[in-house]
């Protein structure tokens, strides 16, 4: 039923289709040409109940790509668009394929280069000397093929914060860092203020791995990145940097560590927070119920994603109770890590309410849970004071 299909896209020259739109009433799927470092390949992107997910397929796999994508999803409707025409496919419930093809409305030239349209802040080439020593670059600052996800992760996490200090008129900024790993981010947060913004920054980095701290005091020292320094420590019990704060960004920070910074935070009224939590084991080992709502504990699996869900709802709440201005994003692609979710926050002091308000009181009750954020706090913040 789809070598019809199947052989007219593949008829085309590589550059004659501008896109291929697959749809349904649940999900729409589109394929564009594409240059990967100058080999041909098709960007795949996915809508699926309003969330977008992209992959990249070769060229030379397209064929057996759309006979899969057909059979196991099968669309009912195929657009092929090309630079003077677009032919469609209706199929019915029974099966028939019906073919049809009106010119397009538009005749543009179709743009393959991929790598050229990405608009990183920092970008491949850039002499940012530490990403050399952590792996991330090649001697002469190319991305290692491995790092690519790594290096769109914390290129990512720059674009959301210069975006969040876009009217900041300091020359002076001092940000926390917990949970800094390998600390990709760290180092390339301070090469952004310092050498692009030209920002005197001072930043600490906490971490629990004693040969990583090391490592990473010995790179800043080693290009001169004075006001950049680790500690080791765990951050829930480790007494932390007691001066002024503008900032705490946290990547992939586990289980309530994450708690522990957004609370600091909150205590010290600190303006900005940056925070993609991970790995919520606290509300998961906790969670039960006996009524209705059992049913979202059922399966581990969905157990698991709820949890991590209220876990991080909870956070959200619990800042909007303390003066900050919330939102979430997506600030990666799903496919490239699961825990994409960031959590940003601005004070502004507005409000004046209990953290743990009467509907977050009721949702620990009915669930059974005591959330490390609310443990931490106060009961009635003084707002404005």
């Amino acid at each position: 039923m789809y070598n019809e299909i199947i052989n007219e896209l593949l008829n085309f020259e590589y550059g004659a289709v501008a896109k291929v739109v697959f749809s349904d009433s649940n999900t729409k799927v589109t394929l564009k040409p594409i240059l990967l470092k100058k080999n041909k390949a098709w960007q795949c992107e996915r809508i699926v109940n309003n969330k977008a997910f992209h992959e990249n397929i070769p060229d030379s796999e397209l064929g057996a790509f759309v006979e899969k994508l057909l059979s196991e999803c099968q669309f009912k409707n195929i657009n092929i668009f090309t630079i003077d025409r677009v032919v469609s496919f209706r199929i019915t419930k029974k099966n028939k394929v019906f073919r049809s093809e009106t010119a397009a409305e538009t005749k543009k030239p179709v743009e393959l280069n991929h790598d050229r349209g990405k608009n990183y802040i920092l970008a491949d080439g850039m002499p940012i000397q530490p990403l050399v020593d952590l792996g991330v670059f090649t001697k002469d600052f190319h991305i290692v093929k491995s790092k690519h996800d790594k290096f769109r992760q914390i290129n990512k996490f720059i674009e959301i914060i210069a975006s969040g200090l876009r009217d900041y008129n300091k020359s002076e900024l001092t940000i926390v860092d917990f949970g800094c790993g390998k600390s990709y981010l760290t180092f390339i947060v301070y090469y952004y203020f310092v050498f692009i913004k030209n920002i005197d920054v001072k930043i600490i980095g906490y971490d629990l791995k004693s040969e990583v701290v090391a490592d990473c005091n010995r790179i800043a020292e080693k290009y001169g990145y004075n006001n950049l320094s680790f500690v080791e420590g765990d951050v829930t019990k480790t007494e932390l940097y007691t001066g002024d704060v503008d900032m705490i960004i946290t990547l992939h920070a586990c289980d309530i560590a994450t708690d522990y910074a957004l609370a600091y935070a909150i205590k010290r009224k600190i303006k900005r927070i940056f925070s993609v939590p991970c790995c919520q084991h606290e509300i998961n080992a906790q969670i039960s119920c006996n009524d209705e709502y059992s049913i979202l504990l059922r399966h581990g699996l969905y157990k698991e994603r709820f949890s991590a869900l209220l876990t991080d709802c909870i956070r959200c709440e619990v800042l909007s109770n303390a003066g900050y201005d919330v939102d979430v994003i997506d600030f990666v692609d799903f496919s490239n890590t699961p825990k994409n979710a960031m959590i940003r926050a601005n004070y502004t002091g507005k409000g004046k309410r209990d953290y743990e308000d009467d509907n977050l009181k009721k949702i620990a009750a009915r669930f059974g849970i005591d959330h490390t954020l609310l443990r931490l706090l106060p009961c009635s913040p003084d707002i404005h004071s």
